[in-house]
């Protein structure tokens, strides 16, 4: 038990070593007992780390019997059984080093076999690979984009958050085959080059980049480090082939501007924000102008718009009708824990799961939804965002400053991005009545029945994995 605890936090890290030292040293219930939430995926790797971990440890313990237990006094052995204990995290990271090797030639020689039948499938059939990247919201751009083109395209995607190098691979491996006309990939990135390894591997055709901003700034330092790294897709990505920007983003247009000229690819939509957005009083969809289209879609916010024309470009770059594409936009339905309506009958009330959602920029697109439904009360439960670094007390007081315009009632999770700001918010915004704070997600959702009344609209806004409590 021991040990799957420590592999588990270990994984949810990304293996990166300091991060999780730094976790588990400071959370030591999850020594013992871990959540229910995040579960253990048990890969070759994960496998090959607890049965080195294991064999370290009992070597480590054997040794020491051997040569110093029969002749150290039992304090001294009971201090060192402890210390062999609390060595675990480091007996982890020792595994994880001697399998460098072998790991690294295992993932090479998979990815190898992806891109020689991936190259293969290209050169026997017309297909399109449409890569998506950015700071945030991969996964909606790419199940909207798929209800678009499905239609007129058999197409296949990465699932769910398995967009690494490895797992794409083994899509590529296990499912594609000369059959499909499209592959959708959203890509993961946490440092520089990440990107540009799976442009290496699956060559794109068309590449999607929008909004770009300091989510994940703790792990990537630097605000420019992260343009950098989303934009190795533009600066990779197939000549005479597409790239759609979203020039909306601030950071996306500067870079953009600065080195346009110096792209390989022949053609770049730049893609802007509807002028005006309209929202329907019963939450039913909101709608807004482009390319002299009137686009009407249920999904609820201001970011979603973005994403539909992104979707509607691509469409129309496929030779698609547009009457289709409207269609078919309307047909989009919610995305699963991102800013998904789920009405309850039988109580009346309206619930967003937002819960997948974790940056700023959305979480200002959903308060502006919240600023528009004057008909109810509104409440907002939230832990916070992660991984904001030195900008984490800036970002949540422009968040609080907001909500204090669009909310009735604020439900925070105890976490380390509320702490520190509870007694400030008290002070500047809400009356003490109109924020509660709670020790866990648990608790909170248990106390919903005592709080919740007809008509209630709730956001529940990013739900944090235990790693970062």
């Amino acid at each position: 038990m021991l040990c799957k605890n420590l592999l588990t936090s270990y994984q949810l890290e990304n293996y990166e070593n300091i991060r999780f030292l730094k976790f588990i040293y400071s959370h030591p219930k999850f020594w013992i007992l871990w959540g229910d939430r995040q579960k253990l995926v048990w890969t070759k790797k994960a496998i090959m780390i607890a049965i080195l971990t294991i064999s370290i440890a009992i070597i480590k313990l054997t040794s020491y019997i051997i040569l110093f237990y029969d002749t150290t006094p039992i304090y001294i052995n009971i201090l060192a059984i402890i210390l062999w204990v609390l060595a675990f995290p480091i007996y982890m990271i020792i595994a994880n080093f001697l399998l460098i090797p072998i790991d690294k030639h295992l993932k090479n020689q998979i990815i190898k076999k992806a891109k020689i039948k991936l190259d293969g499938i290209k050169n026997k059939k017309y297909l399109k690979v449409i890569w998506i990247t950015w700071s945030y919201g991969k996964t909606s751009q790419k199940e909207i984009l798929e209800t678009v083109l499905k239609e007129s395209f058999k197409i296949i995607t990465t699932k769910g958050n398995k967009n690494t190098p490895l797992w794409i691979s083994e899509i590529i491996l296990n499912e594609l085959d000369e059959t499909y006309d499209i592959f959708i990939v959203e890509m993961w990135a946490y440092v520089r080059w990440d990107i540009k390894e799976i442009c290496d591997l699956v060559n794109p055709e068309i590449g999607i980049l929008t909004w770009i901003t300091i989510q994940h700034l703790e792990r990537f330092k630097t605000l420019e480090n992260i343009v950098k790294t989303k934009f190795e897709l533009i600066e990779n990505i197939s000549e005479n082939w597409l790239a759609i920007v979203d020039c909306s983003n601030k950071n996306v247009k500067k870079w953009l501007e600065e080195r346009k000229n110096t792209l390989k690819v022949k053609d770049i939509i730049e893609v802007n924000n509807p002028q005006k957005i309209t929202y329907l009083d019963n939450l039913a969809w909101i709608s807004f102008n482009y390319d002299k289209n009137t686009i009407e879609t249920k999904l609820l916010a201001s970011h979603s718009a973005n994403q539909i024309i992104m979707a509607y470009e691509i469409a129309k770059y496929l030779e698609m009708p547009t009457k289709k594409i409207l269609t078919w936009i309307k047909n989009i339905n919610y995305i699963q824990h991102r800013l998904e309506l789920i009405y309850n009958s039988s109580s009346n009330l309206y619930v967003i799961d937002d819960s997948f959602n974790g940056n700023f920029e959305w979480v200002k697109s959903t308060i502006e939804l919240l600023k528009n439904i004057k008909w109810h009360r509104r409440l907002y439960l939230t832990p916070g965002l992660v991984e904001l670094w030195k900008e984490t007390f800036k970002i949540h007081h422009e968040i609080w400053k907001m909500l204090a315009e669009a909310v009735d009632k604020v439900l925070l999770i105890d976490s380390p991005a509320t702490k520190s700001i509870y007694n400030w918010l008290i002070d500047k915004w809400f009356e003490q009545n109109n924020i509660t704070i709670y020790k866990s997600t648990t608790e909170a959702h248990d106390d919903l029945k005592n709080i919740l009344i007809s008509e209630d609209v709730i956001i529940f806004q990013n739900d944090w994995s235990d790693n970062y409590f």
